[in-house]
């Protein structure tokens, strides 16, 4: 009976050692599931942390275009501001500006002259414009071209 006894112990401890085994898979598939989990959580997490880096460098560098425009904008301020008044070098004494002022008068306006008869063909007692007139060739009764109904012929029935 001990040979009996110690092949009976082997069969048990053979049948725990299978069971251990499969319950180690079990606990092993599980935790390659939850290694997938973390991975995953990681890399989610990883790439929400590149996304707030991206809009932080975004947010950033659209701050500095703005201080960037804003120093342009005050720059050209300046600049238009000294550029406006002219240099001290363009001043001119007393005799150089009555000179100046008397050949000005010459080029006041740059309008040609125009007799009044002109003026009156195109303009009425009110100062309104005429409107154009109609000079295409037609008979006495007949309507013009820039008539609104020109053109416009009832159909024969």
């Amino acid at each position: 009976m001990s040979l009996v006894s110690v092949i009976m112990f082997l069969v048990g401890a053979l049948l725990g050692v299978g069971g251990c085994l499969l319950i180690v898979r079990q606990t092993r598939s599980e935790s390659s599931i939850e290694k997938q989990l973390r991975e995953l959580q990681e890399e989610f997490t990883a790439y929400r942390e590149n996304v707030n880096q991206h809009f932080n460098q975004t947010a950033k560098l659209v701050n500095d275009l703005t201080n960037n425009y804003i120093s342009v904008q005050k720059h050209l301020e300046d600049a238009a501001e000294s550029f406006a008044q002219p240099p001290k070098s363009f001043e001119l004494n007393p005799e150089e500006t009555e000179a100046l002022e008397n050949k000005k008068e010459e080029f006041l306006s740059l309008e040609i002259p125009t007799s009044e008869e002109d003026e009156d063909a195109q303009f009425d007692s009110s100062g309104a414009v005429e409107p154009p007139k109609d000079y295409a060739p037609k008979a006495p009764d007949d309507k013009g071209t820039l008539a609104e109904d020109y053109g416009l012929h009832e159909s024969a029935k």
